[in-house]
C-alpha cells in the first residue's frame, strides 16, 4: 500500500430522510406544549414509519473553509467546533450546480433566500459523538423548508444559531461560521409540502484506510428510497 493510501483518513456520511405526513405531524404537535419544537427522536417514539417514506443517500465534498477551521481547532487558533445550538443542517434547492470546495453556502446557482434554502439549527442533543461517528439530526417542521430538497450541508459557527434561509443570518453575520460541506445526490430528497415535518438525520464515520481499504467513497451516489 503506498503512502498516500496509508496516511489517508476517510469521511463517509450517510444521511437518511424521514418524511412524517401533514396528518402525523399535526398529530405529533398535540402532543407537545405550545410553542415547542418538534423533535425526530419523538416522532419515531409515536410512530412506527412516516408516511412519506424515507430517504436514504451517501457521500459529500469538503469545503476548503471547513479543512481550515479544522486546522485551527487542532491547534487550538480558534474555529467553529461542531457543538448543539452552533451547527446547523441546510437543505437547498440547487441540485445542477456542481461541487467546489470554494462553496460557502447552499443554493450557489439561484442564491439564497426563502423558497430556495433553508438552515435549521439541530434538534436538541445533536451533534453528537458515537466513538467514530458524528450523528446529527435536525426537525424541519411544517413550515420549514417547503420546497426542492436537492442539496444538503452541516454549517457551524458561534452560539446561538437561529433558523433562516441566509446562512450567515442565522449565525449574526459574515465571519461567524463555516459551512463544513454539501452535497447534490442524483434525484434529491423530495419535494417537502407544507404541513408535512421531515426529519433529516446524517452519520459521518472517520475510519483509517489501512485498516477499512474496502470502504470506498463515492461522490456520485444518489438518493434512494428506504424499502424495509
Amino acid at each position: 500500500m503506498s503512502d498516500a493510501k496509508r496516511d489517508c483518513i476517510h469521511w463517509h456520511p450517510v444521511c437518511t430522510v424521514e418524511k412524517y405526513s401533514p396528518d402525523q405531524a399535526a398529530w405529533a404537535r398535540r402532543k407537545l406544549p405550545a410553542r415547542s419544537p418538534l423533535h425526530g427522536d419523538l416522532l419515531r417514539e409515536l410512530f412506527r414509519a412516516p408516511e412519506g417514506g424515507t430517504v436514504r443517500a451517501e457521500g459529500n465534498g469538503v469545503t476548503a473553509a471547513w479543512l481550515v477551521n479544522l486546522a485551527q481547532l487542532l491547534t487550538g487558533a480558534g474555529g467553529h467546533p461542531l457543538m448543539p445550538g452552533r451547527t446547523v443542517f441546510g437543505v437547498g434547492i440547487d441540485g445542477e450546480t456542481e461541487f467546489s470546495p470554494d462553496l460557502v453556502h447552499l443554493a450557489p446557482g439561484p442564491g439564497e433566500g426563502f423558497g430556495r434554502s433553508w438552515y435549521r439549527p439541530m434538534d436538541a442533543g445533536f451533534p453528537a459523538a458515537r466513538g467514530g461517528t458524528v450523528a446529527g439530526q435536525a426537525t424541519f417542521g411544517e413550515r420549514e423548508a417547503c420546497h426542492a430538497w436537492a442539496e444538503w450541508c452541516w454549517a457551524a459557527g458561534r452560539a446561538g444559531a437561529v433558523a433562516g434561509p441566509v446562512l450567515r443570518e442565522c449565525f449574526g453575520g459574515e465571519g461567524e461560521h463555516v459551512m463544513l460541506n454539501r452535497k447534490a445526490p442524483e434525484g434529491g430528497f423530495g419535494v417537502k409540502e407544507t404541513g408535512a415535518a421531515w426529519v433529516f438525520q446524517t452519520e459521518i464515520t472517520f475510519r483509517d484506510l489501512l485498516t477499512s481499504p474496502g470502504d470506498v467513497y463515492h461522490r456520485g451516489c444518489s438518493a434512494r428510497p428506504v424499502t424495509e
